[in-house]
């Protein structure tokens, strides 16, 4: 985080900065705080919502691409199978064929 977005919070009512630390995801720590205690909370309580977020990007992504992967499998298959060849019928040498639509 730069030092103007710690300007930044320094600017904020210890109230707000509560609320930052509640929709970052983290608690007030316990105890008495100065308000520097608090910036310093809200910064790591936002480093660490980064780093979940960055985390679940992630993990989305990958789960993502192992879908796409497996649907691009499953459209193989089945081009693979209708494309694939009948079975082969046996040879039957006993049949005769008729000589007047045999070419010589």
């Amino acid at each position: 985080m730069s030092p103007g977005a710690d300007g930044d919070l320094l600017k904020l009512s210890v109230g707000e900065l509560k609320k930052q630390l509640f929709w970052c995801g983290s608690a007030v720590p316990a105890g008495h705080l100065e308000k520097a205690d608090l910036v310093e909370a809200v910064r790591r309580a936002r480093e660490e919502k980064a780093d979940r977020d960055r985390k679940k990007a992630v993990a989305e992504e990958a789960q993502k691409k192992a879908q796409e992967q497996k649907e691009e499998e499953q459209r193989w298959q089945e081009r693979k199978k209708a494309a694939s060849r009948p079975a082969p019928r046996p040879l039957d040498y006993e049949q005769k064929q008729d000589k007047s639509s045999q070419d010589v």
